[in-house]
C-alpha cells in the first residue's frame, strides 16, 4: 500500500456519516432502492432505511490503515439487475457531474463488465463493478489523521454513540 499524499481531518463519526451519505446518493442514482446488501461471514444484511439494518452494517466498520492515518471502506452488493449496464452509465455520469475524476479499472476490452472508479483530490474513492450477475459499490473515505480514525484506538465511545443514535432515527414504516 502506498503512502497517501493527502490527509484530511474529520473524526470517525464524520467519516461514517460521509460514507453513509455517499451510499445513499449512489443508490438513489442507481434507481434500485431494494436489494443492496452487505455480506458478512454468516449472513447478508440488506441496506434499507431501517436504522437497525444500517446499525448492523456500520457496527463492524472500523478504520483501515492508510499511512499514518485511517480510512473507512464500505462495500455493498446487489444481484440480478437486467438494466445493470444502464445503471453503470448513470453512476459514471453522476460522479463525473459531481466533479469526481472517473477512470476505468478494467480493460476497455471488457465493455460487458464496466468497472470504474471515481477519485477526488482529497483521496476519497467511489467504485462500481457491474455485470449481468450484479453490481458491487465501494465507498472509501479520504485518509484522516484524526486520532479517532487511528486503527489502534481502543476507545470507540464516540462511534458507539453514533451507532446508538442511528437506532433512534425515525423510520416510517408502511402500515400493513
Amino acid at each position: 500500500m502506498s503512502e497517501p499524499t493527502t490527509y484530511v481531518g474529520g473524526t470517525l463519526v464524520e467519516h461514517l456519516q460521509w460514507v453513509e451519505e455517499e451510499i445513499d446518493k449512489a443508490i438513489a442514482v442507481s434507481g434500485v432502492k431494494d436489494g443492496w446488501f452487505k455480506s458478512f461471514t454468516d449472513e447478508e444484511v440488506e441496506w434499507t432505511d431501517d436504522p437497525r439494518s444500517r446499525r448492523k452494517i456500520f457496527g463492524s466498520l472500523l478504520p483501515r490503515a492508510c499511512g499514518n492515518g485511517g480510512v473507512l471502506v464500505q462495500n455493498l452488493v446487489v444481484r440480478n439487475l437486467p438494466e445493470w449496464a444502464e445503471i453503470a452509465e448513470r453512476m459514471r455520469a453522476a460522479w463525473e457531474a459531481e466533479g469526481w475524476g472517473v477512470t476505468d479499472v478494467s480493460s476497455v476490452d471488457l465493455p460487458s463488465n464496466p468497472y470504474f472508479r471515481a477519485d477526488r483530490d482529497d483521496g476519497a474513492v467511489l467504485a462500481l463493478n457491474a455485470s449481468e450477475k450484479g453490481m458491487i459499490l465501494s465507498v472509501e473515505s479520504p485518509c484522516s489523521s484524526d486520532p479517532t480514525m487511528s486503527v489502534t484506538v481502543s476507545d470507540r465511545g464516540e462511534r458507539d454513540a453514533y451507532l446508538q443514535e442511528m437506532l433512534e432515527r425515525p423510520y416510517p414504516q408502511d402500515d400493513e
